[in-house]
């Protein structure tokens, strides 16, 4: 028969079609799309005007400025900005002084040209470029700097009128290399690379070898056998099948209810605006930070991600791939992995149940929302599966598919190596098996290979290798970019007390870690083929292997744990399975006996350690989960004490000696005592010690069952203890066609009105100075006798050792509306011994009669730069009344101030009153975009759909930015911090950013976030943008 040559080489022409074509597509033909920005725009006069390139220089860049714009600005007598695109010092900038005009570029005075009794031309010119940058003064004049780099652009800015600026223009030529379309060629190569794959796993299926490899049969067949595997077969569940189809809705339930109420991961919102921006642009750029450098080679989840962005932005909707996933991988663990790993049990309810215990306490704290761990765990655990259950080439084939899909998602995308390593020598057998002739395994392994390159055709597919070369090199440079050495910070931040380090964090992490010992040092001694033995020893080397993989990963977060879900849950089931065989053992087995108690105590350890951790969660203003700032002691129990732990496993021994001693014995004096009362002891001494041996798997069940039910009943709580801002409400309310607008349903935004206006000229101060006595370095909303600070009186003079009293003018206040209120802005204490009060009253003939006093609530952030230290006074804060807090009747108010306190923070300043409003937060955005939303907030705002851009190497102004809690304010700084490749750098020399007072309805006391609106008078993006 002539169909197997045939066939090899059709496997060898479309092997290594495919693979060519793979790795010639990263270098395809593509269209590189470059902006260029003309301004002013076309038609329009000459004015300042935002402008927010990233990266911050241009690839080219010309500017002319004509010589009466020079002159008119020498002509004012002082320094006047001409022109420029950056702050002083960070930028190109033109500027005439004493009669003089000054070029920088960067900190860098390249030219100098007296303007002022000369009439020659000052015509200033500039071109910069790759290669050097141009200056021309006049038609004579050339100033040429080999290596300068181009100018950084954060703006065009002027201080002239637009007649005087009339002939100014700036024109500059983006640089993204990322920024790309693909060309015809490119989209053939990639449809052609895409059916070599199709081919190919055709093919293995059409090469399956006719002689299975020796040792995997006989492996097979042990592990089929019940006298091996030391239980029953699978199929003989008969009528309680029923039970395990429960186990299964248990854990889909499970997963679906969490879903709806469980927490967020820190990059939800990173991960979701990288996914919509994606969606309107075609570019998987950062967005945030970077410089919107691509996120490949890891940018497979974000693209799957985008188009359901398009469908809505409720987070029930975007959590639906991470529950689909983890329902998805519970099915592989439970009928493909322990289905080969433990054959004889895998399909009793027991087994069931406690791959559902381990899979949700590994999968729940890890794995919901956006982030792409769930996608790698699945893909490890399907891999994983597929290549121990693999007797012939179509199994790997499909396991190479699974592997080429996982690698693009993550850089944890690299764990599908670990069960490669540990399957290797079957890989190779199955490879190897019943070929014939020296091209046949070549052939077999170009197609395996050819099918694992899919993984290329999905990272360029829409890339090319110099953007992923210059992608890689902006990641690098802003880091974080860890080498493997730092690998053990991953365990530091998982040991932490944020929410890197909630205690359900750590339990299945440290359980493994307990565990991975005791089963190494049981199998040491004695393995059984075929049977749990093995099995646990292949997972062992799975895990560990996985864990080292973990060290080569970039980033050293404790999320990235996630990607082991399916690895954890797997190891943790076998490991508890094997523990419980070997209760089975010899009593004379003092070895198992010696490593179970030790293992025991490794168990207590890690449980105790990994409950020390709080149960904290990113973004607490969206749940209040109890025990978030310490250890957990459910019902008082303290978990964090070992002691506990090694508590029950004693107790567990009382019990297996109680269950096992006889409960009657022969009357004394009968001739069988003797032997029955040494046959009690004996059989009493056996229980105790096969409890012990069973006790690390008992009690690591019961640690991970913990850990489950914490999980559960501290989400399930959240909502009741605090509805507002729940997001556990809000996927209801999405479910129920109630409110769907996220946190922003239950924001408060208090924009101030009118300043309110002495109704007389009474008032006392002892102590306080008028218009004085704040801390300077901290100044008021407006310079002290205007604005909101009309009136003010400070207690800060002399030092804050000073204290005093002082009871201001009663103030004219007009009837309050239900959404109406009144405000007044302190700085400095208004607690510890200070003391702030609105007293109101009613104006008749006899003068004002009091009504009643109210003390406004006062919540004081720490410093932006110490989020977790102590509160800081100093800035000046917005606090006030609503309507309903005002007595009846009141047209009076007036505020009374008590400084008692000579610590440094104890001084206390204070505005005159004035109006507020309460408008929702929905409300007033309407009209005020685009929006900026911060990214660890990003998630948590569906409604807000008018966010700005970033793309093609520009970034939209945003006029409104919805900041992070300060908790947070350092990492939510990376998007205007230049060091850190901030998309929105531009916002801090130019934005002037001012918050607007907001509250949490109901709870002023929780800091969600902040508001702000930008002060900026220039123009909004006023120029040209071609492509």
């Amino acid at each position: 028969m002539r169909h197997r040559p045939v066939s090899t080489a059709l496997a060898l022409l479309v092997g290594l079609a495919g693979m060519l074509v793979a790795l010639v597509l990263p270098f395809a033909p593509v269209t590189v799309e470059q902006s260029t920005v003309t301004w002013p725009a076309h038609g329009r006069p000459v004015s300042s005007s935002t402008a927010l390139f990233a990266p911050y220089r241009p690839a080219e860049l010309t500017a002319i400025v004509p010589c009466s714009a020079i002159r008119a600005a020498a002509g004012r007598g002082r320094a006047v900005t001409v022109l420029a695109t950056g702050p002083a010092g960070d930028g190109l900038v033109l500027r005439t002084e004493a009669g003089t005009a000054r070029l920088l570029l960067g900190r860098r005075v390249v030219s100098t040209t007296p303007v002022a009794g000369t009439a020659a031309d000052c015509r200033t010119r500039v071109h910069a470029g790759s290669a050097a940058t141009a200056i021309t003064i006049g038609n004579t004049r050339t100033i040429t700097l080999v290596g300068e780099p181009v100018p950084k652009v954060f703006a065009f800015r002027t201080d002239l009128d637009p007649r005087q600026a009339a002939g100014m223009a700036v024109t500059a030529r983006t640089a993204s290399p990322s920024t790309i379309s693909s060309t015809r060629v490119k989209t053939l190569l990639v449809g052609v690379q895409l059916l070599t794959v199709l081919i190919a796993l055709g093919l293995l299926s059409g090469l399956r070898p006719q002689t299975a490899w020796g040792l995997i049969a006989r492996t097979r067949q042990a592990a089929d056998d019940p006298a091996c595997s030391g239980g029953r077969p699978v199929g003989t569940a008969g009528r309680w099948w029923w039970r395990t189809v429960g186990v299964d809705v248990g854990v889909i339930g499970a997963l679906a209810g969490w879903a709806v109420i469980g927490p967020l991961t820190d990059d939800d919102g990173f991960a979701t605006t990288i996914a919509r921006n994606a969606a309107r642009s075609g570019d998987v750029g950062n967005y945030y930070r970077w410089w919107n450098a691509s996120e490949t080679p890891f940018a497979l989840s974000e693209q799957l991600l985008a188009p359901l962005t398009e469908v809505s932005l409720a987070p029930l909707w975007l959590r639906l791939p991470s529950t689909a996933l983890g329902v998805a991988t519970w099915f592989v663990l439970s009928r493909g992995v322990l289905g080969a790993a433990l054959p004889a049990v895998a399909g009793t309810v027991g087994t069931r149940l406690l791959a559902a215990v381990c899979l949700l306490a590994a999968w729940l704290p890890f794995n919901l929302g956006v982030r792409p761990e769930p996608y790698v765990a699945l893909g490890t655990t399907g891999l994983l599966a597929l290549l121990w259950r693999a007797r012939g080439l179509p199994a790997l084939g499909r396991a190479a598919l699974v592997a080429g899909l996982t690698i693009p998602v993550s850089p944890a995308g690299l764990l599908v190596a670990a069960p490669i390593v540990v399957f290797a020598p079957r890989i190779v057998a199955i490879v190897r098996g019943s070929a014939r002739g020296r091209a046949e395994v070549p052939a077999r392994v170009l197609l395996l290979c050819c099918t694992a390159a899919i993984s290329l055709t999905v990272i360029f597919a829409t890339q090319t290798w110099g953007g992923l070369v210059a992608a890689t090199r902006w990641h690098t440079f802003f880091g974080p970019s860890l080498p493997w050495y730092h690998e053990p910070d991953r365990y530091r931040f998982l040991l932490g007390d944020d929410q890197d380090g909630s205690a359900t964090k750590r339990v299945p992490v440290l359980l493994t870690l307990a565990l991975l010992p005791v089963v190494g040092a049981l199998l040491a001694r004695r393995t059984e083929p075929g049977g749990a033995d093995s099995s646990a020893a292949r997972l062992a080397g799975v895990v560990l292997t996985a864990l080292a993989l973990l060290w080569l990963t970039p980033s050293k977060w404790s999320h990235h744990f996630g990607a082991m879900a399916g690895l954890f849950a797997s190891f943790l089931v076998v490991a508890v399975v094997l523990l419980l065989r070997r209760v089975r053992a010899p009593v004379a087995d003092r070895v198992s006996l010696g490593v179970s108690v030790v293992g025991a105590a490794l168990v207590a350890a890690a449980a105790g350690l990994a409950f020390t951790g709080p149960n904290a969660w990113w973004q607490p203003a969206v749940y209040d989960v109890p025990w978030a700032a310490g250890p957990v002691p459910p019902m008082s129990l303290p978990l964090e004490w070992p002691l506990l732990w090694i508590g029950a496993v004693v107790g567990y021994a009382v019990v297996g000696y109680a269950v096992v001693a006889a409960p009657r014995s022969p009357v004394s004096g009968d001739a069988s005592y003797s032997s029955h009362r040494h046959s009690r002891v004996v059989h009493s001494r056996v229980g105790v010690e096969r409890a012990l041996v069973a006790a690390p798997a008992v009690l690591a069940v019961v640690v991970a069952a913990t850990a489950v039910a914490v999980l559960a009943g501290s989400f399930l709580a959240a909502p009741l203890r605090r509805p507002a801002g729940s997001l556990a409400l809000v996927n209801l309310h999405r479910l129920t066609g109630g409110p769907y607008c996220g946190l922003a349903d239950d924001i408060q935004v208090l924009p101030d009105g009118a300043v309110l206006t002495r109704a007389d000229s009474s008032g006392r101060l002892a102590g306080f100075a008028a218009l004085a006595g704040f801390d300077p370095s901290s100044p008021p909303p407006n310079p002290p006798g205007t604005g909101m600070s009309t009136e003010l009186w400070g207690s800060l003079v002399d030092g804050p050792q000073n204290t005093g009293t002082m009871t201001s003018p009663w103030f004219r206040l007009p009837t309050l509306g239900s959404a109406g209120g009144v405000a007044v802005s302190v700085s400095g204490r208004t607690d510890g011994g200070d003391k702030l009060v609105l007293e109101f009253g009613r104006a008749g003939p006899a003068g004002v009669t009091a009504l009643g006093a109210r003390v406004p609530f006062d919540r004081v952030r720490p410093s932006q730069d110490r989020p977790n230290g102590p509160p800081d006074y100093r800035p000046w804060r917005s606090i006030g009344l609503d309507a309903a807090q005002v007595p009846a009747g009141a047209d009076r108010v007036r505020i009374h101030a008590v400084d008692a306190t000579t610590e440094p923070d104890g001084w206390l300043a204070v505005t005159g009153p004035r109006l507020r409003s309460v408008v929702g937060l929905n409300e007033f955005l309407a009209g005020r975009g685009p929006v900026l939303v911060s990214w660890p907030q990003a998630f948590l705002f569906p409604c807000v759909r008018d966010i700005v851009g970033v793309a093609g190497g520009l970034a939209d102004a945003p006029r409104v930015v919805i900041e992070a809690p300060r908790r947070h304010g350092r990492l939510s700084a990376i998007t205007t911090d230049q060091s850190q490749g901030g998309d929105f750098a531009a916002l801090r020399p130019f934005g002037r950013l001012y918050e607007v007072p907001t509250r949490l309805a109901g709870h002023p006391e929780v800091d969600w976030g902040a508001l702000e609106l930008s002060g900026d008078t220039a123009a909004r993006d006023a120029y040209t943008r071609t492509r």
